[in-house]
């Protein structure tokens, strides 16, 4: 008792202990789940916004390489050398990666002259043309910009701070300015004076370069979406270049069709291509200088030599600064939109997925954990019921043992003198031996049954000969015991399928535990009846009643199991080893029948031993034959005949 009481203790303590840490583990793994999403997610955002700003900075150094080269075509004081600018924009062309980018390259000898100089790339020569009309907006700013220039506020204010600085005069860092409508961009080069002159107007030489906007669109942007944005199976992200100006939008390049057609198209990151790179709010501080650091290519020289060095490095750095025509002028803005949805649906599936293998994880070691549970329960049933058992034996045993020993030593020291003594000594140890002999029989035979699975020789049996040979062979139990057999066999059974001496051991078990289980009442029936299905007997049923102790609801789902005998009747000290029943039913089933029981507590039991008869074995044989041969007639009437 102390020791259920214990065990009892320590599930109430063991299950709900086992059930929080698995509630504790699932909230942890829950947001752990949502740290490393959100980890995850900043991680991607982060990855996102180096790829834009790779793809703008390899962008503009493309640009930034041929401007570079035209630049190097000026000459010390500042002028432009038209033959000296042919040269360069061919070396340029030899090492470009696309030298389809420059459509044009003009320069303004003079902010007053109202015509440019035109380098052909297709002919080695400089033209003199009119101002494209697609120019007339950046005309206009380029002469605003030189005449602010040489205002002599400007020219003083210039002079001072070359002063300031120790250094000699050199032509200050300007960048390019960008026109994203044509497209192109302008640089001014100041004509240097001589010594004394600094404060004299500056003649400004403009270089303006005209880009390819088909090879823009067509080679240049996908080759840096491909270099990017591309994963193991293509494109990670759908990418976009658009114009927006205004309300009006152009799409300039797309990696999937439809995609940035639709303004209003939620996106997972944006960035301009030129300026600050992210768009600020309106009223917000102004945008900063954006400096893209290009390399000159290869044996490239200065063409402006100086004796101080960061004079070089600054020439070795192109800037790019859109033009400010008004606030609906085109900007080039590259977006990007994972190609699953979005960077949140990603980052939402992926946890979605980590939650459902997390959880399953848990719910397994929860099965696992229940599954040891209930093991470990049923070990520790199965233990007791085997001390029971071995308790139940034991006891079994040592009770003939002791009447034969006891009547033994009475005759071995001469306590029996007569013959009728002597008799009645001998037929008690045969009766005690018979009852060992029985007791070691059935652990045997349990033993042999869950070991193995024995064949029992089925065929036609006389269900009333078996009956009789049982009570026969029980009929001094249950003499000895006073119980009174109630005997009704239906008249004209046909014979059952079974094994006659596995049937016979059936029901020897039933009618020895109707007689240890009997009790005051002291009476049982043994009934055999037959279920019938179209004139044809098809179950064969034999019922062994009582109306003894019975057994409770609770314990009558347990009967079957080897060794299980209820707290009642172990508390009534009613001796029995728990193998019975379960070999009974192992045996009714390996015959190919059911043993099924039905008991109300304190007003009896009653088993009934569910067998096939031979008579529906034997149609359903014929039933069987008459199949299988219509089927091979039908066979080879379908069968094409070739013997004609």
């Amino acid at each position: 008792m102390k020791s259920a009481m214990k065990e009892r203790l320590l599930m109430w303590v063991a299950v709900p202990a086992l059930a929080a840490v698995l509630v504790v583990l699932a909230v942890m793994q829950y947001k752990w789940s949502g740290q490393v999403s959100a980890a995850t997610k900043a991680q991607m955002e982060s990855s996102l916004q180096m790829s834009l700003l790779g793809f703008r900075l390899d962008f503009t150094r493309e640009l930034g390489a041929v401007c570079l080269e035209v630049k190097s075509a000026a000459d010390e004081s500042g002028a432009v050398n038209p033959a000296k600018m042919v040269q360069q924009f061919r070396h340029w062309e030899q090492t470009a990666a696309h030298p389809g980018l420059v459509a044009h390259v003009y320069f303004q000898q003079n902010s007053r002259h109202k015509e440019l100089l035109r380098l052909d790339p297709g002919r080695d020569q400089v033209e003199t043309v009119p101002w494209p009309s697609e120019f007339e907006q950046m005309r206009q700013r380029l002469e605003e910009i030189s005449a602010l220039s040489n205002q002599p506020s400007a020219i003083a204010l210039r002079e001072r701070r070359r002063r300031a600085a120790g250094r000699a005069p050199f032509p200050d860092a300007i960048p390019w300015a960008v026109d994203q409508s044509i497209p192109a961009v302008a640089y001014p080069l100041r004509q240097h004076h001589g010594p004394g002159d600094e404060t004299q107007p500056t003649a400004i030489t403009w270089i303006i370069i005209q880009f390819n906007t088909s090879v823009i669109e067509k080679e240049i942007f996908p080759d840096l979406a491909q270099k990017y944005f591309n994963g193991r199976a293509g494109l990670d992200y759908h990418v976009a270049v658009l114009e927006r100006g205004g309300v009006r939008q152009r799409l300039m390049y797309s990696s999937s069709a439809g995609f940035g057609e639709n303004n209003d198209l939620p996106v997972d990151a944006s960035m301009s291509l030129f300026g600050p790179p992210f768009r600020r709010t309106p009223g917000g501080p102004g945008p900063e200088m954006v400096v893209t650091t290009v390399r000159p290519p290869p044996n490239e020289r200065p063409a402006q030599a100086s004796d101080d060095k960061r004079n070089a490095s600054f020439d070795r750095l192109v800037r790019f600064e859109p033009f400010r025509y008004s606030s609906d002028q085109g900007v080039w803005d590259v977006v990007v939109k994972n190609q699953k949805g979005s960077v949140q649906a990603v980052v939402s599936s992926l946890r979605r997925r980590n939650l459902m293998v997390s959880f399953g994880v848990l719910v397994l070691l929860a099965v696992t954990m229940a599954l040891i549970v209930i093991g470990a329960q049923r070990a520790s049933r199965l233990a007791r019921m085997q001390l029971d058992f071995v308790a139940g034996v034991s006891h079994e045993v040592r009770t003939p043992l002791a009447a034969i020993s006891s009547a033994a030593e009475n005759i071995a020291h001469g306590v029996v003198k007569d013959q009728q003594q002597l008799v009645r000594y001998g037929n008690s140890i045969l009766k005690q031996s018979r009852q060992l002999t029985h007791l070691v029989e059935q652990v045997l035979l349990f033993a042999a049954t869950q070991q193995s699975t024995r064949r029992y020789e089925v065929r036609p049996v006389d269900l009333g000969e078996v009956i009789d040979a049982v009570l026969e062979s029980t009929s001094g139990i249950v003499s000895a015991a006073g119980f009174s057999v109630e005997r009704q066999i239906e008249p004209g059974l046909p014979p059952v399928s079974a094994d006659f001496g596995a049937l016979a051991q059936c029901l020897q078990n039933l009618i020895t535990n109707a007689v240890k289980y009997g009790g005051s009442n002291r009476w049982m029936r043994v009934q055999a009846s037959a279920r019938k299905e179209k004139g044809i007997a098809r179950e064969i049923t034999v019922t062994v009643e009582d109306r003894g102790i019975g057994i409770s609801k609770k314990d009558i789902k347990h009967i079957f199991e080897p060794f299980y005998r209820s707290p009642a009747v172990t508390e009534s000290q009613i001796h029995g080893t728990g193998l019975g029943l379960p070999l009974t039913r192992t045996l009714v089933e390996a015959m190919g029948g059911q043993l099924s029981a039905e008991s109300e507590l304190g007003k009896g039991s009653s088993f009934t031993i569910h067998l096939s008869s031979a008579e529906a074995l034997v149609e359903e044989l014929r039933v069987r034959a008459e199949d299988r041969a219509a089927a091979a007639d039908k066979a080879s009437s379908a069968a094409p005949d070739y013997s004609s």
